[in-house]
Protein backbone atom coordinates (compact mmCIF):
# COMPACT_ATOMS: atom_id res chain seq x y z
CA UNK A 1 0.00 0.00 0.00
CA UNK A 2 2.89 2.49 1.29
CA UNK A 3 4.27 1.48 -2.52
CA UNK A 4 1.47 2.82 -4.33
CA UNK A 5 1.24 5.80 -2.48
CA UNK A 6 4.67 6.87 -3.75
CA UNK A 7 4.22 5.78 -6.78
CA UNK A 8 1.64 8.30 -7.97
CA UNK A 9 3.02 11.10 -5.77
CA UNK A 10 5.12 12.46 -8.56
CA UNK A 11 1.32 13.10 -10.74
CA UNK A 12 1.09 15.90 -8.92
CA UNK A 13 4.42 17.60 -8.38
CA UNK A 14 3.85 20.63 -10.35
CA UNK A 15 0.71 21.34 -9.16
CA UNK A 16 1.14 24.52 -7.40
CA UNK A 17 2.68 26.16 -10.17
CA UNK A 18 -0.90 27.60 -11.68
CA UNK A 19 -0.17 30.90 -9.97
CA UNK A 20 2.18 31.54 -12.16
CA UNK A 21 1.44 30.40 -15.83
CA UNK A 22 1.41 33.14 -18.36
CA UNK A 23 -0.93 31.98 -20.79
CA UNK A 24 -4.71 30.52 -20.24
CA UNK A 25 -4.24 28.13 -23.04
CA UNK A 26 -1.05 26.85 -20.89
CA UNK A 27 -3.48 26.82 -17.96
CA UNK A 28 -6.20 24.62 -19.18
CA UNK A 29 -3.59 22.32 -21.19
CA UNK A 30 -1.65 22.09 -17.54
CA UNK A 31 -5.05 21.64 -15.59
CA UNK A 32 -6.14 19.12 -18.16
CA UNK A 33 -2.43 16.80 -17.40
CA UNK A 34 -3.17 17.63 -13.70
CA UNK A 35 -6.93 16.23 -13.78
CA UNK A 36 -6.11 13.34 -16.45
CA UNK A 37 -3.55 11.81 -13.73
CA UNK A 38 -5.94 12.49 -10.83
CA UNK A 39 -8.27 10.33 -12.95
CA UNK A 40 -5.62 7.54 -14.07
CA UNK A 41 -4.96 7.78 -10.09
CA UNK A 42 -8.76 6.77 -8.74
CA UNK A 43 -8.95 4.46 -11.63
CA UNK A 44 -5.94 2.80 -10.38
CA UNK A 45 -6.86 2.61 -6.73
CA UNK A 46 -10.14 1.55 -7.53
CA UNK A 47 -9.28 -1.27 -9.85
CA UNK A 48 -6.18 -2.27 -7.34
CA UNK A 49 -8.43 -1.82 -4.25
CA UNK A 50 -5.54 0.39 -2.65
CA UNK A 51 -6.00 3.89 -0.26
CA UNK A 52 -4.45 6.54 -1.97
CA UNK A 53 -4.36 9.63 0.78
CA UNK A 54 -3.55 13.46 -0.08
CA UNK A 55 0.09 13.50 -1.54
CA UNK A 56 2.64 15.80 0.32
CA UNK A 57 0.98 15.26 3.37
CA UNK A 58 1.50 13.68 6.80
CA UNK A 59 -0.60 10.72 8.10
CA UNK A 60 -1.97 12.85 10.37
CA UNK A 61 -3.25 9.89 13.21
CA UNK A 62 -3.40 12.39 16.10
CA UNK A 63 -6.44 13.82 14.67
CA UNK A 64 -8.45 11.28 15.12
CA UNK A 65 -8.37 11.78 19.02
CA UNK A 66 -10.10 15.88 18.43
CA UNK A 67 -13.56 14.77 18.04
CA UNK A 68 -13.73 12.52 21.30
CA UNK A 69 -11.74 14.93 23.11
CA UNK A 70 -13.89 18.39 21.78
CA UNK A 71 -17.08 15.52 22.57
CA UNK A 72 -15.64 15.21 26.47
CA UNK A 73 -14.47 18.30 26.90
CA UNK A 74 -17.81 19.27 27.63
CA UNK A 75 -18.40 17.66 30.57
CA UNK A 76 -15.32 19.50 32.72
CA UNK A 77 -17.17 22.61 33.31
CA UNK A 78 -20.54 22.82 31.64
CA UNK A 79 -22.27 19.37 31.40
CA UNK A 80 -24.56 19.34 28.88
CA UNK A 81 -28.61 20.40 29.44
CA UNK A 82 -30.27 17.56 31.17
CA UNK A 83 -32.24 16.67 27.64
CA UNK A 84 -29.11 16.00 25.77
CA UNK A 85 -27.19 14.42 28.28
CA UNK A 86 -27.95 10.66 27.27
CA UNK A 87 -27.24 11.64 23.73
CA UNK A 88 -24.17 13.80 24.47
CA UNK A 89 -22.56 10.87 26.21
CA UNK A 90 -23.72 8.39 23.62
CA UNK A 91 -21.97 10.77 21.11
CA UNK A 92 -19.11 10.90 23.38
CA UNK A 93 -18.68 7.11 23.75
CA UNK A 94 -19.31 6.33 19.88
CA UNK A 95 -17.03 8.36 19.37
CA UNK A 96 -13.76 7.41 21.34
CA UNK A 97 -14.86 4.01 20.12
CA UNK A 98 -14.02 5.47 16.07
CA UNK A 99 -10.82 6.81 17.74
CA UNK A 100 -9.83 3.49 18.90
CA UNK A 101 -10.60 1.92 15.44
CA UNK A 102 -8.55 4.20 13.28
CA UNK A 103 -5.63 3.37 15.57
CA UNK A 104 -6.12 -0.21 15.10
CA UNK A 105 -6.91 0.59 11.33
CA UNK A 106 -3.25 1.81 11.29
CA UNK A 107 -1.74 -0.96 13.08
CA UNK A 108 -3.90 -3.85 11.18
CA UNK A 109 -2.77 -2.25 7.58
CA UNK A 110 0.80 -0.68 8.69
CA UNK A 111 2.43 -3.03 11.64
CA UNK A 112 3.80 -5.85 11.06
CA UNK A 113 2.06 -8.52 13.26
CA UNK A 114 0.56 -11.90 13.49
CA UNK A 115 -2.96 -13.36 12.35
CA UNK A 116 -3.87 -13.72 16.28
CA UNK A 117 -2.59 -9.87 17.05
CA UNK A 118 -4.85 -8.84 13.60
CA UNK A 119 -7.90 -10.41 15.14
CA UNK A 120 -7.78 -9.01 19.03
CA UNK A 121 -6.98 -5.64 17.42
CA UNK A 122 -10.07 -6.18 15.29
CA UNK A 123 -12.18 -6.85 17.96
CA UNK A 124 -10.77 -4.06 20.03
CA UNK A 125 -12.94 -0.94 19.23
CA UNK A 126 -16.11 -2.75 19.24
CA UNK A 127 -15.46 -4.20 22.48
CA UNK A 128 -14.47 -1.02 23.96
CA UNK A 129 -17.71 0.71 22.70
CA UNK A 130 -19.62 -1.95 23.53
CA UNK A 131 -18.04 -1.61 27.40
CA UNK A 132 -18.72 2.13 27.16
CA UNK A 133 -22.22 1.72 26.47
CA UNK A 134 -22.42 -0.49 29.13
CA UNK A 135 -21.04 1.18 31.98
CA UNK A 136 -21.40 4.66 31.02
CA UNK A 137 -25.11 4.94 29.40
CA UNK A 138 -26.57 1.81 31.80
CA UNK A 139 -28.01 -0.14 28.42
CA UNK A 140 -28.38 -3.70 28.50
CA UNK A 141 -25.68 -5.74 27.39
CA UNK A 142 -27.28 -6.91 24.42
CA UNK A 143 -28.01 -3.54 23.29
CA UNK A 144 -24.52 -2.68 24.04
CA UNK A 145 -22.80 -5.41 22.45
CA UNK A 146 -25.01 -5.24 19.00
CA UNK A 147 -24.91 -1.40 18.61
CA UNK A 148 -21.40 -0.91 19.56
CA UNK A 149 -19.98 -3.51 16.99
CA UNK A 150 -22.56 -2.24 14.37
CA UNK A 151 -21.49 1.08 15.06
CA UNK A 152 -17.79 0.88 14.58
CA UNK A 153 -18.35 -1.66 11.80
CA UNK A 154 -20.49 0.79 9.77
CA UNK A 155 -17.62 3.49 10.54
CA UNK A 156 -14.74 1.01 9.18
CA UNK A 157 -16.51 -0.08 6.12
CA UNK A 158 -17.62 3.89 5.04
CA UNK A 159 -13.83 5.27 5.66
CA UNK A 160 -12.20 2.14 4.02
CA UNK A 161 -14.98 2.83 0.74
CA UNK A 162 -14.28 6.52 1.11
CA UNK A 163 -10.28 6.34 1.06
CA UNK A 164 -10.48 3.97 -1.96
CA UNK A 165 -13.44 6.26 -3.96
CA UNK A 166 -11.96 9.18 -3.31
CA UNK A 167 -8.32 8.98 -3.65
CA UNK A 168 -5.77 11.85 -3.02
CA UNK A 169 -8.45 14.01 -0.89
CA UNK A 170 -8.27 13.36 2.15
CA UNK A 171 -5.34 11.77 4.91
CA UNK A 172 -6.22 9.22 7.04
CA UNK A 173 -6.39 11.93 10.02
CA UNK A 174 -8.26 14.29 7.72
CA UNK A 175 -10.93 11.45 6.72
CA UNK A 176 -11.01 10.31 10.10
CA UNK A 177 -12.82 13.46 11.71
CA UNK A 178 -15.10 13.92 8.42
CA UNK A 179 -16.30 10.07 9.05
CA UNK A 180 -15.97 10.40 12.60
CA UNK A 181 -18.73 13.60 12.20
CA UNK A 182 -20.98 12.06 9.89
CA UNK A 183 -21.49 8.55 11.94
CA UNK A 184 -21.62 11.35 14.97
CA UNK A 185 -24.51 13.38 12.89
CA UNK A 186 -26.59 9.43 11.31
CA UNK A 187 -26.55 8.40 15.24
CA UNK A 188 -27.55 11.83 16.41
CA UNK A 189 -30.23 12.17 13.75
CA UNK A 190 -31.68 8.75 14.08
CA UNK A 191 -32.08 9.05 18.15
CA UNK A 192 -33.65 12.42 17.66
CA UNK A 193 -36.47 11.27 15.09
CA UNK A 194 -36.73 8.26 17.01
CA UNK A 195 -37.44 10.47 20.11
CA UNK A 196 -39.65 11.84 18.17
CA UNK A 197 -41.87 8.62 16.75
CA UNK A 198 -42.15 7.38 20.13
CA UNK A 199 -43.27 10.46 22.19
CA UNK A 200 -46.72 11.59 22.24
CA UNK A 201 -48.17 14.21 20.00
CA UNK A 202 -47.33 17.02 22.45
CA UNK A 203 -43.81 16.51 21.46
CA UNK A 204 -44.34 18.24 18.38
CA UNK A 205 -44.51 21.74 20.39
CA UNK A 206 -40.75 22.51 21.26
CA UNK A 207 -38.69 25.62 21.28
CA UNK A 208 -37.80 27.37 18.09
CA UNK A 209 -34.47 25.57 18.23
CA UNK A 210 -35.57 22.23 18.73
CA UNK A 211 -38.25 22.49 16.06
CA UNK A 212 -35.39 23.62 13.51
CA UNK A 213 -33.04 21.36 14.34
CA UNK A 214 -35.47 18.67 13.86
CA UNK A 215 -35.83 20.29 10.59
CA UNK A 216 -32.31 20.68 9.53
CA UNK A 217 -31.46 16.90 10.74
CA UNK A 218 -34.17 15.56 8.64
CA UNK A 219 -33.35 17.70 5.90
CA UNK A 220 -29.99 16.46 5.69
CA UNK A 221 -30.50 12.84 6.46
CA UNK A 222 -32.71 12.88 3.09
CA UNK A 223 -29.38 14.64 1.37
CA UNK A 224 -26.93 11.63 2.56
CA UNK A 225 -29.93 9.52 1.48
CA UNK A 226 -30.23 10.88 -1.82
CA UNK A 227 -25.82 10.72 -1.84
CA UNK A 228 -25.93 7.32 -1.11
CA UNK A 229 -28.24 6.59 -3.88
CA UNK A 230 -26.18 8.27 -6.35
CA UNK A 231 -23.58 6.71 -5.75
CA UNK A 232 -24.99 3.15 -5.55
CA UNK A 233 -27.03 3.49 -8.85
CA UNK A 234 -25.26 4.55 -11.69
CA UNK A 235 -28.17 5.53 -13.96
CA UNK A 236 -29.68 8.58 -11.57
CA UNK A 237 -26.19 10.60 -12.04
CA UNK A 238 -27.91 11.97 -15.40
CA UNK A 239 -29.47 15.33 -15.29
CA UNK A 240 -33.39 13.60 -15.55
CA UNK A 241 -33.25 11.63 -12.41
CA UNK A 242 -31.02 13.83 -10.43
CA UNK A 243 -33.05 16.80 -10.62
CA UNK A 244 -36.44 14.59 -9.96
CA UNK A 245 -34.55 13.28 -7.27
CA UNK A 246 -34.04 16.50 -6.08
CA UNK A 247 -37.50 17.52 -6.33
CA UNK A 248 -38.51 14.66 -4.25
CA UNK A 249 -35.78 15.95 -1.89
CA UNK A 250 -37.63 19.67 -1.44
CA UNK A 251 -40.77 17.48 -1.03
CA UNK A 252 -39.31 15.66 1.84
CA UNK A 253 -37.89 18.26 3.42
CA UNK A 254 -40.57 20.92 3.70
CA UNK A 255 -43.78 18.54 3.65
CA UNK A 256 -42.37 15.70 6.28
CA UNK A 257 -44.38 15.77 9.52
CA UNK A 258 -41.35 16.32 12.26
CA UNK A 259 -43.16 19.35 13.31
CA UNK A 260 -46.27 20.80 13.85
CA UNK A 261 -46.98 22.81 11.70
CA UNK A 262 -45.37 21.31 8.68
CA UNK A 263 -41.85 22.33 8.08
CA UNK A 264 -42.33 24.99 5.55
CA UNK A 265 -44.99 26.68 7.91
CA UNK A 266 -42.47 26.38 11.05
CA UNK A 267 -40.34 28.19 8.91
CA UNK A 268 -41.96 30.92 7.46
CA UNK A 269 -43.46 31.89 11.03
CA UNK A 270 -40.14 31.51 12.82
CA UNK A 271 -38.53 34.30 10.23
CA UNK A 272 -41.62 36.94 9.98
CA UNK A 273 -41.77 36.21 14.05
CA UNK A 274 -38.78 38.70 14.49
CA UNK A 275 -37.96 41.83 12.48
CA UNK A 276 -34.61 41.36 13.63
CA UNK A 277 -34.10 38.33 11.74
CA UNK A 278 -35.48 39.66 8.82
CA UNK A 279 -32.49 42.31 9.21
CA UNK A 280 -29.86 39.55 9.77
CA UNK A 281 -31.20 37.71 6.23
CA UNK A 282 -31.13 40.55 4.21
CA UNK A 283 -27.15 40.70 5.58
CA UNK A 284 -26.71 37.14 4.76
CA UNK A 285 -28.13 37.41 1.07
CA UNK A 286 -25.99 40.68 0.71
CA UNK A 287 -22.62 38.38 2.08
CA UNK A 288 -24.06 36.03 -0.55
CA UNK A 289 -23.45 37.79 -3.38
CA UNK A 290 -20.27 39.31 -2.17
CA UNK A 291 -19.05 35.98 -2.33
CA UNK A 292 -20.71 35.44 -5.91
CA UNK A 293 -19.54 38.53 -7.19
CA UNK A 294 -15.94 37.06 -5.62
CA UNK A 295 -15.64 34.52 -7.78
CA UNK A 296 -17.15 35.97 -10.42
CA UNK A 297 -14.16 38.57 -10.71
CA UNK A 298 -11.73 35.75 -9.71
CA UNK A 299 -13.19 33.61 -13.33
CA UNK A 300 -12.48 36.44 -15.24
CA UNK A 301 -8.64 36.51 -14.73
CA UNK A 302 -6.39 34.06 -16.20
CA UNK A 303 -4.09 33.53 -13.16
CA UNK A 304 -4.87 31.16 -9.93
CA UNK A 305 -6.14 32.98 -7.29
CA UNK A 306 -3.64 33.46 -4.44
CA UNK A 307 -3.65 32.89 -0.35
CA UNK A 308 -5.08 36.59 -0.14
CA UNK A 309 -7.71 36.05 -2.62
CA UNK A 310 -8.81 32.84 -1.09
CA UNK A 311 -8.74 34.34 2.73
CA UNK A 312 -11.79 37.26 1.32
CA UNK A 313 -14.00 34.12 2.15
CA UNK A 314 -12.57 33.65 5.27
CA UNK A 315 -13.45 37.44 6.20
CA UNK A 316 -16.77 36.79 4.97
CA UNK A 317 -17.76 33.82 7.05
CA UNK A 318 -16.56 36.22 9.92
CA UNK A 319 -19.34 38.13 8.80
CA UNK A 320 -21.73 35.79 9.10
CA UNK A 321 -20.96 33.91 12.34
CA UNK A 322 -20.36 37.09 14.72
CA UNK A 323 -23.49 38.38 14.53
CA UNK A 324 -25.07 34.91 14.02
CA UNK A 325 -23.69 33.98 17.34
CA UNK A 326 -24.50 37.15 19.16
CA UNK A 327 -27.93 38.06 18.25
CA UNK A 328 -29.47 35.42 16.27
CA UNK A 329 -28.05 32.05 17.45
CA UNK A 330 -31.15 29.72 16.35
CA UNK A 331 -31.21 31.63 12.48
CA UNK A 332 -27.62 31.05 12.42
CA UNK A 333 -27.56 27.23 13.27
CA UNK A 334 -30.33 27.03 10.81
CA UNK A 335 -27.87 28.54 8.14
CA UNK A 336 -24.98 26.42 9.09
CA UNK A 337 -27.69 23.44 8.24
CA UNK A 338 -29.06 24.94 4.56
CA UNK A 339 -25.29 26.13 3.49
CA UNK A 340 -24.15 22.45 3.58
CA UNK A 341 -26.89 21.02 2.03
CA UNK A 342 -26.31 23.65 -0.60
CA UNK A 343 -22.50 23.08 -0.50
CA UNK A 344 -23.31 19.43 -1.38
CA UNK A 345 -25.73 19.82 -4.34
CA UNK A 346 -23.60 22.20 -5.72
CA UNK A 347 -20.55 19.81 -5.27
CA UNK A 348 -22.66 16.71 -6.66
CA UNK A 349 -23.86 19.10 -9.86
CA UNK A 350 -19.81 19.43 -10.29
CA UNK A 351 -18.58 15.66 -9.84
CA UNK A 352 -21.88 14.21 -12.05
CA UNK A 353 -21.49 17.35 -14.49
CA UNK A 354 -24.82 18.04 -14.38
CA UNK A 355 -26.12 20.99 -16.68
CA UNK A 356 -26.37 24.04 -16.61
CA UNK A 357 -24.17 25.15 -13.69
CA UNK A 358 -21.23 22.13 -13.95
CA UNK A 359 -18.51 24.19 -16.22
CA UNK A 360 -18.68 27.10 -13.80
CA UNK A 361 -18.41 24.88 -11.14
CA UNK A 362 -15.79 23.67 -12.62
CA UNK A 363 -13.86 26.77 -13.46
CA UNK A 364 -14.35 28.32 -10.04
CA UNK A 365 -13.22 24.94 -8.45
CA UNK A 366 -9.90 25.02 -10.35
CA UNK A 367 -9.65 28.92 -9.83
CA UNK A 368 -9.84 29.33 -6.33
CA UNK A 369 -8.42 25.34 -5.14
CA UNK A 370 -5.13 24.89 -3.10
CA UNK A 371 -2.49 22.59 -2.54
CA UNK A 372 -5.01 20.81 -0.41
CA UNK A 373 -7.54 19.83 -2.85
CA UNK A 374 -5.28 17.06 -4.66
CA UNK A 375 -7.93 15.10 -5.05
CA UNK A 376 -11.36 15.72 -7.22
CA UNK A 377 -13.68 16.94 -3.67
CA UNK A 378 -13.28 20.53 -3.19
CA UNK A 379 -12.50 19.87 0.24
CA UNK A 380 -11.08 23.25 1.39
CA UNK A 381 -14.39 25.25 1.31
CA UNK A 382 -15.98 22.41 2.69
CA UNK A 383 -13.45 22.01 5.59
CA UNK A 384 -13.85 26.04 6.16
CA UNK A 385 -17.54 26.04 6.64
CA UNK A 386 -17.55 22.83 8.72
CA UNK A 387 -14.83 24.01 10.77
CA UNK A 388 -16.73 27.21 11.83
CA UNK A 389 -19.40 25.72 12.34
CA UNK A 390 -18.70 22.62 14.46
CA UNK A 391 -19.00 24.41 17.61
CA UNK A 392 -22.28 24.80 16.94
CA UNK A 393 -22.79 21.29 15.74
CA UNK A 394 -20.97 20.05 18.89
CA UNK A 395 -22.59 21.86 21.93
CA UNK A 396 -25.01 20.67 23.42
CA UNK A 397 -28.07 23.56 23.53
CA UNK A 398 -25.38 25.87 21.45
CA UNK A 399 -28.66 28.23 22.32
CA UNK A 400 -28.69 29.00 25.52
CA UNK A 401 -26.65 32.03 25.78
CA UNK A 402 -24.04 30.05 28.17
CA UNK A 403 -21.46 29.14 25.50
CA UNK A 404 -20.86 32.63 23.38
CA UNK A 405 -16.59 32.35 23.49
CA UNK A 406 -16.73 28.23 22.45
CA UNK A 407 -19.39 28.98 20.08
CA UNK A 408 -16.80 31.68 18.56
CA UNK A 409 -13.92 29.04 18.29
CA UNK A 410 -14.09 27.97 14.60
CA UNK A 411 -14.15 31.77 13.74
CA UNK A 412 -12.00 33.05 16.11
CA UNK A 413 -9.18 30.10 15.01
CA UNK A 414 -9.69 29.86 10.84
CA UNK A 415 -11.74 33.40 10.27
CA UNK A 416 -9.49 35.61 12.46
CA UNK A 417 -6.10 33.77 13.21
CA UNK A 418 -5.74 31.90 10.17
CA UNK A 419 -6.31 35.29 8.52
CA UNK A 420 -3.72 37.02 10.15
CA UNK A 421 -1.06 34.74 10.04
CA UNK A 422 -2.01 34.33 6.22
CA UNK A 423 -1.70 37.96 5.51
CA UNK A 424 0.62 39.25 7.75
CA UNK A 425 3.37 36.18 7.17
CA UNK A 426 3.09 36.88 3.15
CA UNK A 427 3.54 39.99 3.59
CA UNK A 428 5.78 40.31 6.59
CA UNK A 429 7.45 37.27 7.39
CA UNK A 430 11.04 37.05 7.58
CA UNK A 431 11.78 34.37 10.21
CA UNK A 432 10.69 31.21 9.19
CA UNK A 433 9.83 28.33 11.75
CA UNK A 434 12.03 25.11 11.69
CA UNK A 435 10.66 22.46 8.87
CA UNK A 436 7.63 24.65 8.04
CA UNK A 437 6.74 27.21 5.79
CA UNK A 438 5.05 29.42 8.28
CA UNK A 439 6.74 32.71 9.84
CA UNK A 440 7.37 34.03 13.24
CA UNK A 441 5.25 36.71 12.45
CA UNK A 442 2.43 35.41 11.34
CA UNK A 443 2.42 33.28 14.63
CA UNK A 444 2.45 36.11 16.42
CA UNK A 445 -0.45 37.72 14.80
CA UNK A 446 -2.35 35.05 14.84
CA UNK A 447 -2.36 34.87 18.46
CA UNK A 448 -2.66 38.83 18.96
CA UNK A 449 -5.82 39.12 16.51
CA UNK A 450 -7.55 36.41 18.40
CA UNK A 451 -6.34 38.33 21.99
CA UNK A 452 -7.74 41.89 20.02
CA UNK A 453 -10.88 40.18 18.93
CA UNK A 454 -11.80 39.06 22.04
CA UNK A 455 -10.96 42.00 23.86
CA UNK A 456 -13.07 43.92 21.56
CA UNK A 457 -16.17 41.90 21.87
CA UNK A 458 -15.51 42.27 25.68
CA UNK A 459 -14.97 45.74 25.32
CA UNK A 460 -18.34 46.39 24.22
CA UNK A 461 -20.34 44.76 25.94
CA UNK A 462 -20.83 41.60 23.81
CA UNK A 463 -18.66 39.01 25.18
CA UNK A 464 -18.53 38.20 29.06
CA UNK A 465 -15.15 36.94 30.41
CA UNK A 466 -13.40 36.13 33.65
CA UNK A 467 -10.07 35.55 34.22
CA UNK A 468 -10.08 31.63 33.50
CA UNK A 469 -11.81 32.58 30.10
CA UNK A 470 -8.95 34.86 29.57
CA UNK A 471 -6.02 32.46 30.56
CA UNK A 472 -7.94 29.57 28.51
CA UNK A 473 -8.39 31.79 25.70
CA UNK A 474 -4.47 32.67 24.90
CA UNK A 475 -3.50 29.06 26.30
CA UNK A 476 -5.95 27.91 23.37
CA UNK A 477 -4.34 31.07 21.02
CA UNK A 478 -0.99 29.84 21.61
CA UNK A 479 -1.58 26.55 21.19
CA UNK A 480 -3.47 26.83 17.82
CA UNK A 481 -0.73 28.92 16.45
CA UNK A 482 1.72 26.88 17.05
CA UNK A 483 -0.17 23.80 15.25
CA UNK A 484 -1.53 25.80 12.05
CA UNK A 485 2.47 26.94 12.32
CA UNK A 486 3.63 23.46 11.64
CA UNK A 487 0.99 20.70 10.84
CA UNK A 488 0.36 19.84 6.93
CA UNK A 489 -3.33 19.00 7.56
CA UNK A 490 -6.24 21.10 6.79
CA UNK A 491 -6.05 24.12 9.10
CA UNK A 492 -9.81 24.77 8.20
CA UNK A 493 -10.70 21.23 9.81
CA UNK A 494 -8.05 21.41 12.31
CA UNK A 495 -7.75 24.13 14.21
CA UNK A 496 -11.26 24.82 15.48
CA UNK A 497 -11.09 21.84 17.64
CA UNK A 498 -7.96 22.30 18.67
CA UNK A 499 -8.91 26.26 20.19
CA UNK A 500 -12.59 24.76 20.70
CA UNK A 501 -10.96 22.00 23.32
CA UNK A 502 -8.66 24.12 24.95
CA UNK A 503 -11.52 27.33 25.52
CA UNK A 504 -13.84 24.19 26.75
CA UNK A 505 -11.28 24.05 30.01
CA UNK A 506 -12.96 27.40 31.51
Amino acid sequence: MRRSISETEHSESDLSSGATTESNSSDYEQEDRHHSSRVHDSTTAKRDNVMLPRPWASSGGWMCFLMPLALASRFLNAPPCNEQVHLHLMLTVTAAGMCVETLCFFVYFFADTSILAKCIISLLPGTFTALGFGFCLGTSWLFAVVAGFLMIAGYQHFYVCMMRGFSRCFTYGEASILFQGLMLFVISATYRLYELCSADADAKTFSDFHRLNLIMLNALMWLLILCVLVIAVPRLRGPIPFYLLLGLLVVAVTSAPVTSPVPIVALLQFIFRDPKRLQIIGFYLVLVLLTGATVTWQLRHTVQANTRVRKIFHLLIVLVFVPGVLFQCTLLYLATGIALAAFVVLELMRLLEIPPFSDRLTDAFHSFRDEKDAGVLALTPFCLLIGCSMPLWLTPCPCSGKDTLILLSGILAVGVGDTAASVVGSKMGRNMWGNSSRSLEGTIAFVMSILLSVWLLEATGLLAMTQAKWFATIFAAINSALVEAFTDQVDNLVLPLVFYILVGLA
